[in-house]
């Protein structure tokens, strides 16, 4: 018989434009079986009720832009993959503490650490799996020219490097051969790359047309990471199905994106606090420093245009991103115009279309799977309640509890 779970406190659906105030959620084994109102809920006399002071209960949140390398994390103990990894298992606790139930994942540890949380070795969110980063050599990816791209290509975490369509096609089907359920590629420079500009364009017209062919063909889509404008414009125009950062987005990308039902991922947190960050190389440092503004109007723009906004971070619990305050991410989208209510759609519902399972998670509602967070305080007042992990006080993944802090009380 499965054990029955109860919370009590305000929801936040992720579907309604208002909350219930005195709502209450009932869980039977890993589903949601009921979520509304207190007053019209039969609550089973074996349950397990919880609530908080103060409490609102919402979907688990969704980073649709994650690394998952352990790379620059805080708890890094060495520099083997090995040690990463390790690494890595440790970032993903830190994750769910702060609410995160799902993530699209983009390193070659993806595979691996989705089939562990699966299995139930380790703990952590749901991930969708992308492999690694696709990139001309020269380009975003090209971390360090001092080696042969072959030999970057079987050791690099993040990226890995394609020129020409023959080395497109062996390129993404690697991918898929790691595990990857979509493809990323590089569509244009980036801030963070030594090499190469935001403004440049990396892919060919060749080039983009094999590796969206390619992932098509695998029934899935191909996300570009996009800053300068020109990169944006071609690969949307060659047929990417998402956006990620669209830092330089002017009208003509946002009505492509428009009549094709083009998603734009956000990292906004990163965008708008680059310039401000500690210890940034001086080649970043000088290309952040016109990052903020643009990416502000561009965000703007894509709200007059309607286009269908989730929330990414790019965060690495670095000590500039740690994945403590990942909730920022939910204030910085509201600092471009949009509502708190938009903004948890963002990190809800948008990013579990994102991942394909909106059927599934995304929502609190009865027959989906108990991804959840219980936060004090109400987040449509104050966006900042889902800034900090310590006000994440419980957090059900299937219907498991992952986190519970001892501000919750059990009982009635």
């Amino acid at each position: 018989m499965n054990e029955v779970k109860v919370l009590l406190g305000r929801i936040i659906d992720s579907v309604a434009e208002k909350p219930v105030e005195n709502g209450a959620v009932i869980i039977e084994g890993e589903k949601i079986v009921y979520a509304g109102p207190r007053e019209n809920a039969a609550l089973p006399a074996n349950a397990a009720v919880y609530t908080c002071e103060n409490a609102t209960i919402l979907p688990g949140f969704i980073d649709a832009h994650a690394h998952l390398t352990g790379t620059e994390s805080v708890h890094r103990s060495g520099e083997t993959p090995y040690d990463l990894l390790l690494t890595v298992v440790r970032d993903l606790s830190d994750l769910v503490d702060a609410g995160v139930t799902g993530v699209r994942d983009m390193s070659a540890f993806g595979r691996a650490l989705r089939d562990a949380i699966g299995k139930g070795n380790i703990k952590g969110p749901r991930i969708m799996v992308g492999g690694r980063v696709l990139s001309i050599s020269s380009g975003h990816c090209d971390f360090d020219v001092t080696r042969p791209v072959a030999q970057c290509n079987r050791e690099d975490l993040t990226g890995f490097m394609m020129d020409g369509p023959e080395d497109c096609y062996r390129g993404v089907r690697q991918q898929f051969r790691e595990g990857a359920e979509f493809i990323k590629i590089c569509a244009t420079g980036g801030v963070s790359s030594a090499i190469d500009d935001y403004n440049d364009q990396e892919f060919s017209e060749e080039e983009l047309k094999v590796i969206i062919g390619e992932a098509k063909r695998h029934n899935t889509y191909v996300t570009a990471h996009c800053t300068g404008t020109a990169g944006t414009k071609a690969a949307l125009k060659a047929g990417i199905g998402c956006v990620e950062h669209g830092v330089m987005l002017d009208e003509e990308c946002c009505q492509i994106m428009k009549e094709n039902s083009v998603p734009l991922v956000t990292t906004l947190s990163v965008a708008l606090g680059l310039a401000d960050m500690k210890d940034l190389p001086p080649h970043m440092l000088r290309k952040a420093k016109g990052i903020k503004e643009a990416a502000m109007r561009s965000f703007r723009l894509a709200r007059q245009y309607g286009i269908t906004v989730a929330l990414g971070t790019d965060y690495s619990n670095s000590p500039n991103t740690p994945y403590s305050e990942i909730g920022r991410e939910f204030y910085s989208l509201t600092r471009c115009g949009y509502t708190p209510m938009e903004a948890i759609r963002a990190g809800t519902i948008n990013g579990a279309r994102l991942m394909r399972r909106e059927g599934e998670i995304g929502t609190v509602e009865a027959g989906k799977l108990a991804d959840l967070v219980m936060v004090q305080g109400d987040p449509l007042s104050d966006i900042l309640t889902l800034a900090c992990a310590d006000n994440v006080k419980m957090v059900l993944i299937g219907g498991t509890i992952q986190k519970e802090m001892p501000e919750v009380q059990y009982g009635l």
